[in-house]
Protein backbone atom coordinates (compact mmCIF):
# COMPACT_ATOMS: atom_id res chain seq x y z
CA UNK A 1 0.00 0.00 0.00
CA UNK A 2 1.67 3.34 -1.25
CA UNK A 3 1.00 6.41 0.73
CA UNK A 4 -0.78 9.75 -1.21
CA UNK A 5 -0.55 13.02 0.11
CA UNK A 6 -3.14 15.67 -1.46
CA UNK A 7 -2.27 18.92 -0.86
CA UNK A 8 -5.21 21.25 -2.41
CA UNK A 9 -6.95 24.12 -0.55
CA UNK A 10 -10.18 22.87 -1.93
CA UNK A 11 -12.08 20.13 0.52
CA UNK A 12 -14.83 18.68 -1.93
CA UNK A 13 -11.44 18.19 -4.50
CA UNK A 14 -9.70 16.39 -1.20
CA UNK A 15 -12.51 14.54 -0.22
CA UNK A 16 -12.97 13.06 -3.98
CA UNK A 17 -9.51 12.34 -4.42
CA UNK A 18 -8.96 10.62 -1.46
CA UNK A 19 -11.99 8.31 -2.07
CA UNK A 20 -10.56 7.23 -5.43
CA UNK A 21 -6.98 6.77 -3.60
CA UNK A 22 -8.34 4.68 -0.71
CA UNK A 23 -10.68 2.35 -3.49
CA UNK A 24 -7.20 1.70 -4.91
CA UNK A 25 -5.98 0.65 -2.19
CA UNK A 26 -3.72 3.21 -1.21
CA UNK A 27 -3.61 5.48 2.37
CA UNK A 28 -4.77 8.74 1.26
CA UNK A 29 -3.23 12.12 3.54
CA UNK A 30 -4.86 15.45 3.09
CA UNK A 31 -3.17 19.13 3.83
CA UNK A 32 -5.48 22.16 3.04
CA UNK A 33 -2.83 24.60 2.74
CA UNK A 34 1.20 24.42 1.32
CA UNK A 35 2.29 25.06 4.90
CA UNK A 36 0.56 22.11 6.25
CA UNK A 37 1.27 19.84 3.18
CA UNK A 38 5.32 20.72 3.77
CA UNK A 39 4.70 19.58 7.17
CA UNK A 40 3.11 16.39 7.17
CA UNK A 41 5.14 15.91 3.26
CA UNK A 42 8.39 14.98 6.21
CA UNK A 43 6.44 13.55 8.84
CA UNK A 44 4.86 10.68 6.17
CA UNK A 45 7.51 10.65 3.47
CA UNK A 46 4.38 9.58 1.00
CA UNK A 47 5.33 7.93 -2.30
CA UNK A 48 3.13 10.65 -4.43
CA UNK A 49 2.10 14.03 -3.76
CA UNK A 50 -1.14 15.41 -5.30
CA UNK A 51 -0.39 19.71 -5.52
CA UNK A 52 -2.78 22.23 -6.16
CA UNK A 53 -1.16 25.53 -7.27
CA UNK A 54 -3.60 28.17 -6.49
CA UNK A 55 -3.43 28.20 -2.66
CA UNK A 56 -3.69 30.66 0.04
CA UNK A 57 -0.24 31.01 2.69
CA UNK A 58 1.89 29.08 0.46
CA UNK A 59 1.09 28.70 -3.02
CA UNK A 60 1.86 25.11 -5.09
CA UNK A 61 4.79 26.57 -6.90
CA UNK A 62 6.68 27.40 -3.57
CA UNK A 63 5.77 23.99 -2.09
CA UNK A 64 6.91 22.34 -5.10
CA UNK A 65 10.53 23.96 -4.91
CA UNK A 66 10.66 23.44 -0.82
CA UNK A 67 9.90 19.80 -1.78
CA UNK A 68 12.73 19.36 -3.99
CA UNK A 69 15.30 21.10 -1.88
CA UNK A 70 14.30 18.73 0.80
CA UNK A 71 16.05 15.60 1.05
CA UNK A 72 13.30 13.52 2.37
CA UNK A 73 11.18 14.55 -1.16
CA UNK A 74 13.16 15.76 -3.60
CA UNK A 75 12.73 12.39 -5.55
CA UNK A 76 8.89 11.90 -4.36
CA UNK A 77 6.75 11.93 -7.55
CA UNK A 78 4.35 15.31 -7.44
CA UNK A 79 1.38 15.65 -9.87
CA UNK A 80 0.26 19.37 -9.87
CA UNK A 81 -3.44 20.40 -10.30
CA UNK A 82 -4.62 23.16 -11.28
CA UNK A 83 -8.03 25.04 -12.83
CA UNK A 84 -5.69 27.24 -14.93
CA UNK A 85 -4.62 24.91 -17.49
CA UNK A 86 -2.50 27.57 -19.44
CA UNK A 87 0.52 25.64 -21.31
CA UNK A 88 3.18 28.53 -19.33
CA UNK A 89 1.73 27.56 -15.81
CA UNK A 90 2.10 24.00 -16.82
CA UNK A 91 5.32 24.56 -18.18
CA UNK A 92 6.75 26.34 -15.21
CA UNK A 93 5.43 23.49 -13.10
CA UNK A 94 7.29 20.88 -15.06
CA UNK A 95 10.48 23.35 -15.28
CA UNK A 96 10.19 23.58 -11.15
CA UNK A 97 10.36 19.58 -11.24
CA UNK A 98 6.60 18.41 -10.81
CA UNK A 99 6.21 15.04 -12.90
CA UNK A 100 2.58 15.24 -13.81
CA UNK A 101 0.33 17.90 -14.97
CA UNK A 102 -3.49 17.51 -14.78
CA UNK A 103 -6.04 20.39 -15.27
CA UNK A 104 -9.43 20.77 -13.05
CA UNK A 105 -11.81 19.74 -13.34
CA UNK A 106 -10.16 16.78 -12.86
CA UNK A 107 -10.72 13.54 -15.22
CA UNK A 108 -10.99 10.81 -13.12
CA UNK A 109 -10.01 8.24 -15.57
CA UNK A 110 -6.53 10.49 -16.77
CA UNK A 111 -5.77 11.15 -12.66
CA UNK A 112 -5.60 7.29 -11.57
CA UNK A 113 -3.71 6.48 -14.55
CA UNK A 114 -0.89 8.73 -13.63
CA UNK A 115 -0.87 7.97 -10.24
CA UNK A 116 -0.35 4.28 -11.36
CA UNK A 117 2.38 5.03 -13.84
CA UNK A 118 3.90 7.63 -10.80
CA UNK A 119 3.55 5.16 -7.99
CA UNK A 120 6.65 2.75 -7.33
CA UNK A 121 6.40 -0.49 -8.74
Amino acid sequence: MSTILIIDDDLDICALLSVYIKHGGHKALEAHDGQEGLKQAQAANPDLIILDIKMPIMDGTVVLKSLRKMTQTAKTPVIALSAMGTSDLRDDMYSLGCNAYISKPVDIEVFLNTVKTLLPA
